[in-house]
């Protein structure tokens, strides 16, 4: 009895094992949501943390917001593109009980469109310019209908992110006239914002690794980025490292 359930516990481990091979493998056969070279802007080396030897880069982005108040609340995500991501917008933002109603309303898993080096980024502000080129700048609920829209694949990521709704009762600094409630969307995640570096690519970054602070603190301190890294949006939108090199700082 012992030995079948040992033997029933090897199986499953294989068997999961193989699955996420053959996950891997069909995730890496194409790259729809983009190939792109990032920076050390837009990926980070986070500092040492314990004893782990595995080695990741922290994803940094950014979107043109309704104010500073509210980094991550995008000017494009009003009520209407709300709606088209499933929320139901329908009840009027003036109704006695639409606070409670539009406060219940789950977290939704759509797909974002992160845009590097384009007019997003062009726009913003000089202080949010030179910290990231990675701009959030559309969502939708169909991968295929915004790689359709954003062609390109050296500058535009498609990948899976988690959006919110809210309802804001005040106005927003340096908007004209009285204020008005309104629905405004929330991007709360971009998914996964961490990407394993593997062997022999960690080689490459692990001596540049700052053990007192971030790498951003590192590179704005030594006037820009150190590394480049070539990263890959696969069939299931997770992303891969396919290549790094050096930058030589000024």
């Amino acid at each position: 009895m012992k030995r079948a359930m040992v033997l029933a516990a090897a199986g499953v481990i294989l068997a999961a094992n193989a699955w996420l091979l053959i996950s891997v493998s069909r995730n890496r056969s194409d790259a729809p949501g983009g190939t792109v070279e990032l920076t050390e802007r837009e990926l980070h080396l986070p500092s040492r943390s314990g004893e782990s030897t595995a080695v990741f880069l922290e994803l940094d982005w950014d979107t043109l917001s309704i104010s500073p108040e509210h980094p991550r609340a995008p000017q494009w995500l009003d009520a209407a593109k709300l709606a088209e991501l499933g929320f139901d917008c329908r009840v009027a933002v003036t109704r006695a009980t639409v606070r409670n109603y539009y406060r219940s309303m789950r977290t939704a898993l759509v797909f974002l469109v992160l845009e590097y080096e384009g007019e997003a980024w062009k726009q913003a502000s000089p202080d949010r310019k030179r910290k990231t080129r990675l701009f959030a700048v559309d969502a939708g609920r169909h991968p295929h209908r915004l790689r359709e829209k954003y062609a390109d694949t050296a500058r535009y990521i498609i990948t899976r992110g988690l959006v919110t709704l809210r309802f804001l009762e005040r106005g927003i600094p340096g908007e004209k006239g009285p204020p008005q409630p309104r629905l405004q969307g929330w991007i709360d995640a971009v998914l996964p914002d961490r990407i394993f570096v593997p062997l022999p690519h960690s080689k490459v970054l692990e001596d540049l690794r700052h053990r007192g602070g971030s790498s951003q603190d590192r590179f704005f301190a030594e006037g820009g980025p150190r590394f480049a890294v070539t990263v890959s949006w696969g069939r299931n939108h997770e992303p891969w490292m396919s290549g790094v090199r050096r930058i030589a700082v000024d």
